[in-house]
Protein backbone atom coordinates (compact mmCIF):
# COMPACT_ATOMS: atom_id res chain seq x y z
CA UNK A 1 0.00 0.00 0.00
CA UNK A 2 1.34 2.98 -1.05
CA UNK A 3 1.78 6.41 0.92
CA UNK A 4 2.00 9.86 0.12
CA UNK A 5 3.67 10.62 3.84
CA UNK A 6 7.17 11.29 3.53
CA UNK A 7 9.54 11.16 6.68
CA UNK A 8 11.93 13.82 7.41
CA UNK A 9 15.55 13.11 8.86
CA UNK A 10 17.43 15.11 10.99
CA UNK A 11 20.99 14.00 12.47
CA UNK A 12 21.33 14.81 16.28
CA UNK A 13 24.76 15.43 16.94
CA UNK A 14 26.80 16.87 19.82
CA UNK A 15 28.38 17.78 17.34
CA UNK A 16 29.33 14.28 16.51
CA UNK A 17 26.82 12.00 18.16
CA UNK A 18 24.92 11.17 20.86
CA UNK A 19 26.25 8.48 22.12
CA UNK A 20 29.21 9.31 24.55
CA UNK A 21 31.42 6.81 23.46
CA UNK A 22 30.92 6.51 19.71
CA UNK A 23 34.42 8.11 19.92
CA UNK A 24 35.29 4.23 20.63
CA UNK A 25 34.00 2.52 18.05
CA UNK A 26 35.83 0.79 15.43
CA UNK A 27 36.56 3.24 12.25
CA UNK A 28 35.68 6.26 14.27
CA UNK A 29 37.56 9.17 14.25
CA UNK A 30 38.30 9.83 18.16
CA UNK A 31 38.96 13.63 17.97
CA UNK A 32 36.47 14.08 15.55
CA UNK A 33 34.30 16.36 18.12
CA UNK A 34 37.15 19.27 18.02
CA UNK A 35 38.23 18.40 14.22
CA UNK A 36 36.81 20.61 11.48
CA UNK A 37 37.82 18.38 8.78
CA UNK A 38 35.90 15.61 10.01
CA UNK A 39 32.50 17.19 10.77
CA UNK A 40 32.46 19.02 7.55
CA UNK A 41 32.49 15.18 6.20
CA UNK A 42 30.09 14.60 8.34
CA UNK A 43 27.66 17.11 7.10
CA UNK A 44 28.27 16.73 4.14
CA UNK A 45 27.66 13.06 4.19
CA UNK A 46 24.72 13.85 5.68
CA UNK A 47 23.76 16.25 2.80
CA UNK A 48 24.47 13.65 0.12
CA UNK A 49 21.76 10.99 2.56
CA UNK A 50 18.92 13.33 2.11
CA UNK A 51 18.67 14.67 5.21
CA UNK A 52 16.84 17.61 6.29
CA UNK A 53 18.97 19.13 9.48
CA UNK A 54 22.12 18.57 11.25
CA UNK A 55 20.58 19.51 15.04
CA UNK A 56 23.25 20.41 17.55
CA UNK A 57 23.50 20.00 20.92
CA UNK A 58 24.83 21.82 23.49
CA UNK A 59 25.86 22.66 27.11
CA UNK A 60 27.18 26.15 28.69
CA UNK A 61 29.20 23.70 31.48
CA UNK A 62 31.13 20.60 31.30
CA UNK A 63 28.82 18.03 31.96
CA UNK A 64 27.92 17.44 35.46
CA UNK A 65 28.61 13.35 36.17
CA UNK A 66 31.04 11.76 38.34
CA UNK A 67 34.83 12.36 36.81
CA UNK A 68 35.14 8.55 35.91
CA UNK A 69 32.31 8.63 33.90
CA UNK A 70 33.01 12.00 32.73
CA UNK A 71 37.05 10.90 31.49
CA UNK A 72 35.18 8.53 29.20
CA UNK A 73 33.01 11.00 27.57
CA UNK A 74 33.66 13.00 24.68
CA UNK A 75 31.27 15.25 25.49
CA UNK A 76 33.99 17.12 27.46
CA UNK A 77 34.70 19.01 24.63
CA UNK A 78 32.87 20.42 21.63
CA UNK A 79 32.78 24.23 19.18
CA UNK A 80 30.28 26.37 20.63
CA UNK A 81 26.95 25.72 17.68
CA UNK A 82 26.95 29.25 17.05
CA UNK A 83 30.23 29.35 15.95
CA UNK A 84 30.51 25.78 14.57
CA UNK A 85 27.15 26.04 12.12
CA UNK A 86 27.98 29.52 10.27
CA UNK A 87 31.51 27.53 9.16
CA UNK A 88 29.18 24.22 8.12
CA UNK A 89 27.19 26.77 6.22
CA UNK A 90 29.94 27.32 3.67
CA UNK A 91 30.50 23.58 3.12
CA UNK A 92 27.12 22.39 2.55
CA UNK A 93 23.85 23.56 0.62
CA UNK A 94 20.48 22.30 1.63
CA UNK A 95 21.51 21.05 4.96
CA UNK A 96 19.06 22.46 7.45
CA UNK A 97 21.46 24.09 10.47
CA UNK A 98 20.01 23.69 14.11
CA UNK A 99 21.64 24.91 17.01
CA UNK A 100 20.63 25.12 21.23
CA UNK A 101 20.83 28.26 22.71
CA UNK A 102 19.82 28.78 26.16
CA UNK A 103 17.23 31.26 27.36
CA UNK A 104 18.67 31.12 30.92
CA UNK A 105 22.36 32.17 30.09
CA UNK A 106 22.09 34.05 27.66
CA UNK A 107 21.09 37.94 26.40
CA UNK A 108 18.29 38.02 24.32
CA UNK A 109 20.28 40.62 21.86
CA UNK A 110 22.88 38.11 21.32
CA UNK A 111 20.63 35.15 20.50
CA UNK A 112 18.50 36.90 17.94
CA UNK A 113 21.82 38.78 15.94
CA UNK A 114 23.63 35.50 16.22
CA UNK A 115 20.37 33.16 14.38
CA UNK A 116 19.61 35.58 12.23
CA UNK A 117 23.27 36.12 11.31
CA UNK A 118 23.22 32.10 10.86
CA UNK A 119 20.34 32.48 9.01
CA UNK A 120 21.68 34.51 6.13
CA UNK A 121 24.58 32.78 6.08
CA UNK A 122 23.48 29.88 5.23
CA UNK A 123 20.48 31.08 2.89
CA UNK A 124 17.46 30.42 5.26
CA UNK A 125 18.49 26.91 7.22
CA UNK A 126 18.66 28.39 10.43
CA UNK A 127 17.26 26.55 13.61
CA UNK A 128 16.77 27.99 17.28
CA UNK A 129 16.76 24.83 19.74
CA UNK A 130 15.36 26.85 22.37
CA UNK A 131 16.29 25.21 26.03
CA UNK A 132 16.43 26.97 29.17
CA UNK A 133 19.63 24.93 30.82
CA UNK A 134 19.33 21.58 32.88
CA UNK A 135 22.77 21.51 34.39
CA UNK A 136 22.88 23.00 37.19
CA UNK A 137 26.89 23.78 36.94
CA UNK A 138 26.06 26.06 34.39
CA UNK A 139 24.57 29.01 36.76
CA UNK A 140 28.34 28.61 38.56
CA UNK A 141 30.04 29.95 34.90
CA UNK A 142 27.80 33.19 35.01
CA UNK A 143 28.36 34.49 38.31
CA UNK A 144 25.40 32.50 40.28
CA UNK A 145 26.32 30.45 43.33
CA UNK A 146 22.60 27.87 42.39
CA UNK A 147 21.10 27.44 39.18
CA UNK A 148 18.25 29.19 38.62
CA UNK A 149 14.77 27.51 39.52
CA UNK A 150 12.46 25.45 37.15
CA UNK A 151 9.34 27.84 37.04
CA UNK A 152 11.71 30.80 36.70
CA UNK A 153 13.34 29.40 33.96
CA UNK A 154 10.05 29.15 32.02
CA UNK A 155 8.52 32.66 32.78
CA UNK A 156 12.35 34.19 31.25
CA UNK A 157 12.18 31.49 28.46
CA UNK A 158 8.67 32.23 26.99
CA UNK A 159 9.38 36.68 27.33
CA UNK A 160 12.98 35.04 25.79
CA UNK A 161 11.43 34.39 22.73
CA UNK A 162 8.72 36.75 22.13
CA UNK A 163 12.09 39.11 22.65
CA UNK A 164 14.41 37.53 20.17
CA UNK A 165 11.37 37.38 17.89
CA UNK A 166 10.46 40.78 18.53
CA UNK A 167 13.82 42.06 17.23
CA UNK A 168 13.90 39.54 14.25
CA UNK A 169 10.86 41.22 13.18
CA UNK A 170 12.96 44.69 13.40
CA UNK A 171 12.81 45.23 9.67
CA UNK A 172 10.99 44.64 7.21
CA UNK A 173 11.48 42.45 4.51
CA UNK A 174 11.79 45.57 1.95
CA UNK A 175 13.34 47.88 4.10
CA UNK A 176 16.92 48.38 2.33
CA UNK A 177 16.48 50.18 -0.24
CA UNK A 178 20.23 50.99 -1.14
CA UNK A 179 19.13 53.53 -3.49
CA UNK A 180 22.73 54.96 -4.60
CA UNK A 181 20.95 57.75 -6.70
CA UNK A 182 18.93 59.08 -3.65
CA UNK A 183 21.62 58.93 -1.15
CA UNK A 184 18.90 56.64 0.80
CA UNK A 185 20.11 53.27 2.22
CA UNK A 186 17.13 52.12 4.41
CA UNK A 187 13.31 53.30 4.37
CA UNK A 188 12.32 54.59 8.16
CA UNK A 189 9.16 53.68 8.16
CA UNK A 190 10.19 50.13 7.59
CA UNK A 191 12.07 50.19 10.57
CA UNK A 192 10.21 49.09 14.41
CA UNK A 193 11.74 49.78 17.78
CA UNK A 194 10.72 46.72 19.90
CA UNK A 195 10.63 48.83 23.29
CA UNK A 196 10.26 45.47 25.34
CA UNK A 197 10.22 46.06 29.36
CA UNK A 198 9.17 42.94 30.97
CA UNK A 199 9.68 40.36 33.70
CA UNK A 200 12.77 39.54 33.10
CA UNK A 201 13.97 41.55 30.47
CA UNK A 202 14.38 45.18 29.25
CA UNK A 203 15.28 45.37 25.76
CA UNK A 204 14.82 48.66 23.52
CA UNK A 205 15.87 47.50 19.59
CA UNK A 206 16.22 47.48 16.79
CA UNK A 207 18.49 44.42 16.02
CA UNK A 208 21.29 45.90 13.79
CA UNK A 209 20.89 43.02 11.06
CA UNK A 210 18.10 42.49 8.59
CA UNK A 211 15.28 40.39 8.79
CA UNK A 212 16.33 36.47 8.58
CA UNK A 213 15.93 34.96 4.86
CA UNK A 214 13.22 33.18 6.90
CA UNK A 215 11.16 35.78 8.78
CA UNK A 216 12.00 33.53 11.86
CA UNK A 217 14.71 30.52 12.20
CA UNK A 218 12.56 27.46 12.16
CA UNK A 219 11.85 27.15 16.28
CA UNK A 220 12.58 24.07 18.16
CA UNK A 221 11.70 22.60 21.54
CA UNK A 222 12.67 19.42 23.34
CA UNK A 223 11.00 20.19 26.99
CA UNK A 224 9.22 17.29 28.50
CA UNK A 225 7.94 18.75 31.63
CA UNK A 226 4.68 20.40 32.03
CA UNK A 227 6.26 23.90 31.58
CA UNK A 228 8.69 22.64 28.54
CA UNK A 229 5.16 21.05 27.27
CA UNK A 230 3.25 24.50 27.52
CA UNK A 231 6.35 26.11 26.00
CA UNK A 232 6.29 24.01 23.08
CA UNK A 233 2.35 24.55 22.66
CA UNK A 234 2.61 28.39 22.46
CA UNK A 235 6.11 28.55 20.72
CA UNK A 236 7.41 25.50 18.77
CA UNK A 237 7.37 24.78 14.91
CA UNK A 238 9.50 21.37 15.80
CA UNK A 239 9.55 18.97 19.14
CA UNK A 240 12.78 16.29 19.86
CA UNK A 241 10.63 13.91 22.01
CA UNK A 242 11.67 10.62 23.05
CA UNK A 243 8.92 8.40 24.92
CA UNK A 244 10.29 5.29 26.82
CA UNK A 245 7.65 3.23 24.89
CA UNK A 246 4.76 4.00 22.68
CA UNK A 247 2.09 4.42 24.90
CA UNK A 248 4.23 7.58 26.60
CA UNK A 249 4.74 8.74 23.68
CA UNK A 250 1.72 9.18 21.78
CA UNK A 251 0.28 10.69 25.58
CA UNK A 252 3.12 13.14 25.20
CA UNK A 253 2.47 13.94 21.08
CA UNK A 254 -1.62 13.84 22.31
CA UNK A 255 -0.72 16.49 25.38
CA UNK A 256 1.04 19.08 23.31
CA UNK A 257 -1.45 19.05 20.54
CA UNK A 258 -4.13 18.81 22.90
CA UNK A 259 -2.48 22.47 24.48
CA UNK A 260 -1.90 24.02 20.79
CA UNK A 261 -5.66 23.15 20.41
CA UNK A 262 -6.52 24.88 23.61
CA UNK A 263 -4.38 27.80 22.86
CA UNK A 264 -6.02 28.13 18.89
CA UNK A 265 -2.69 27.36 17.15
CA UNK A 266 -3.32 24.69 14.21
CA UNK A 267 -2.67 21.39 15.33
CA UNK A 268 -0.37 20.98 12.30
CA UNK A 269 1.98 23.93 12.87
CA UNK A 270 3.83 21.80 15.49
CA UNK A 271 5.33 18.30 14.47
CA UNK A 272 6.64 15.73 16.99
CA UNK A 273 8.17 12.00 16.03
CA UNK A 274 8.83 10.53 19.67
CA UNK A 275 12.24 8.74 19.61
CA UNK A 276 13.89 10.95 16.13
CA UNK A 277 13.94 14.39 15.10
CA UNK A 278 11.90 15.35 11.76
CA UNK A 279 10.59 17.83 10.01
CA UNK A 280 7.07 16.32 8.53
CA UNK A 281 4.10 19.14 7.57
CA UNK A 282 1.23 19.26 5.14
CA UNK A 283 1.71 19.16 1.39
CA UNK A 284 2.60 22.14 -0.45
CA UNK A 285 -0.67 21.72 -2.62
CA UNK A 286 -2.27 22.35 0.90
CA UNK A 287 -0.12 25.14 1.82
CA UNK A 288 -1.05 27.57 -1.44
CA UNK A 289 -4.67 26.53 -0.87
CA UNK A 290 -3.88 28.50 2.50
CA UNK A 291 -2.38 31.42 1.25
CA UNK A 292 1.22 30.76 0.51
CA UNK A 293 2.24 33.76 -1.50
CA UNK A 294 5.56 32.62 -2.23
CA UNK A 295 7.31 32.70 -5.45
CA UNK A 296 9.77 29.57 -4.29
CA UNK A 297 8.58 26.09 -5.92
CA UNK A 298 7.37 24.31 -3.30
CA UNK A 299 7.92 20.60 -4.23
CA UNK A 300 8.50 19.37 -0.83
CA UNK A 301 6.58 18.84 1.95
CA UNK A 302 5.60 22.56 3.86
CA UNK A 303 4.80 23.90 6.98
CA UNK A 304 2.37 27.32 6.34
CA UNK A 305 2.27 30.05 8.95
CA UNK A 306 1.56 33.27 9.07
CA UNK A 307 4.20 36.42 9.24
CA UNK A 308 4.40 38.81 11.83
CA UNK A 309 5.08 41.62 9.89
CA UNK A 310 2.57 41.68 7.28
CA UNK A 311 0.08 38.93 8.16
CA UNK A 312 0.63 37.35 5.29
CA UNK A 313 0.76 33.17 5.20
CA UNK A 314 4.17 31.92 4.34
CA UNK A 315 4.86 28.17 2.93
CA UNK A 316 8.14 26.50 5.03
CA UNK A 317 9.94 24.45 2.09
CA UNK A 318 11.03 21.79 4.34
CA UNK A 319 13.48 23.11 6.68
CA UNK A 320 13.67 26.11 4.96
CA UNK A 321 11.33 28.73 4.58
CA UNK A 322 10.13 30.95 1.89
CA UNK A 323 9.96 34.95 2.40
CA UNK A 324 7.10 36.55 2.91
CA UNK A 325 6.16 38.77 -0.07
Amino acid sequence: MSSSRQLRLGAFMRPVSIHTAAWRYPGAFPDANFNFHHLTRFAQTLERGKFDAFFMADHLAVLNMPLQALKRSATVTSFDPLTLLPALAVVTEHLGLIATASTTYNEPYHVARKFASLDHLSGGRAGWNVVTSGNPDEAMNFGLEEHVDHATRYRRAREFFDVVTGLWDSWADDAFMRDVEAGVYFNPEKLHVLDHKGEFLKVRGPLNIARPIQGWPVIVQAGASDAGRQLAAETAEVIFGAGSNIANARAFYADVKGRMASLGRPRDHLKVLPGAFVVVGDTAEEARRNGCGSTVSCTTTALSRRCRSCSATMCRVSIRTARCH
